[in-house]
């Protein structure tokens, strides 16, 4: 099933808990609750639980809009490798966050191809990039809506509520575990990719 990960490699650690050697036992078994598992465990312990306590500080949380919006593009880099099947970002990055903005359902419902760009350009590359989002784009935690337009329009760019975006975030997680879990018709692919990815990293786990 999948690529083969080097023997040496078996004692390093993928996630919090997990060491590579778990997910070659899992994969070998067709283990996919613990496949799925080691899967979470990772992004729980490098992006969302990192958020959480930066979250629960009250002395930086209310002010730390940046650093959980830079994880939070992170994360959505790391989830589109995952549905296909990637060991990195294909250089489209901006036509990346439109596929992955676009097929999903929690985050569909708020973005167009326009907003999407926006956010690409002004968000991921302000704050990955510059520290700094660009133009007239701003992170907001107390907006009615997740995406809405920047005082003085799109044209200035986008006020970005991130409690509902790391909310859907979170969300889109849960799905995707959900239906790999599920292994149903429409997930062949993705479990395939999923297995894909998971080979890439246990091959040079960090």
């Amino acid at each position: 099933m999948g690529l083969s990960v080097p023997l040496q490699a078996d004692n390093k650690s993928v996630s919090p808990k997990y060491r590579v050697a778990d997910w070659r036992n899992a994969m070998r078994s067709d283990d996919w609750a613990t496949m799925v598992a080691i899967f979470k465990d990772r992004l729980h312990g490098r992006f969302l639980e990192p958020i959480e306590l930066v979250e629960a500080d009250r002395t930086i949380g209310e002010f730390a809009g940046f650093s959980i919006m830079a994880l939070d593009c992170l994360l959505i880099e790391t989830l589109n490798q995952f549905y296909q099947g990637l060991d990195e970002t294909p250089r489209d990055n901006q036509g990346q966050f439109w596929k992955f903005f676009r097929g999903s359902e929690h985050f569909k419902p708020n973005f167009n191809k326009k907003c999407s760009n926006i956010f690409y350009s002004h968000v991921h590359c302000g704050l990955l990039h510059q520290a700094q989002t660009k133009k007239g784009t701003l992170i907001r935690a107390d907006q009615d809506r997740m995406i809405g337009p920047a005082p003085g329009g799109l044209t200035k760019g986008i006020i970005v509520d991130r409690v509902r975006f790391h909310e859907a975030l979170k969300q889109e997680v849960s799905t995707y575990s959900r239906r790999l879990e599920a292994g149903d018709e429409d997930g062949a692919d993705l479990r395939k990719n999923f297995i894909k990815k998971m080979q890439l990293i246990c091959g040079r786990p960090t």
